[in-house]
């Protein structure tokens, strides 16, 4: 069900980039400077083809030990990408299918902005709720109908 909210109406627009080549330290420090959760990998060309995250640090360098990544080794790719004009629920949909919580939000074919699980839950924590379990129920038809009654309670009004 559509919420009639765009995903470009509540994307984070501010792009943060690092080069490739960046150590771990780099990302880290960028990400902090920024108050970011993610940066966006760029090739020598300048061709965005990836995203590290905080769990990226966490998972693929902490947990292990691993202090000589840099951001091509730790990149997460390709890239999970939307369409600006995508509606606020298929995005949240996608995130819980994927088990990403970040998408890269474009606009004819160039990336214009990067929607968290944050700018979700910010714009409606019921929602992003709703539709995980949605994907957790397996969608069982008598499931189904209790969903979409608590959707039409929690959409924000015009």
């Amino acid at each position: 069900m559509e919420t009639g909210i765009r995903v470009g109406d509540v994307m984070t627009r501010s792009l943060v980039m690092i080069k490739e080549d960046a150590s771990i330290f780099d990302i880290a420090k960028l990400m902090k400077k920024r108050a970011v959760g993610s940066v966006l990998v760029k090739d020598k060309a300048g061709k965005i083809y990836g995203i590290v995250t905080e769990r990226d640090l966490v998972w693929k360098v902490l947990a292990i030990g691993k202090t000589k990544a840099n951001a091509k080794s730790l990149a997460s790719k390709p890239l999970l990408c939307l369409s600006e004009k995508a509606d606020i629920s298929e995005a949240a949909r996608l995130m819980g299918k994927r088990n990403r919580k970040r998408l890269v939000i474009t606009r004819d074919s160039k990336i214009v902005g990067v929607l968290s699980e944050k700018d979700v839950i910010k714009l409606s924590p019921s929602l992003y709720d709703l539709i995980v379990e949605e994907q957790r129920s397996g969608f069982k038809p008598e499931y189904r109908k209790q969903v979409e009654e608590a959707r039409k309670a929690t959409l924000l009004p015009d």
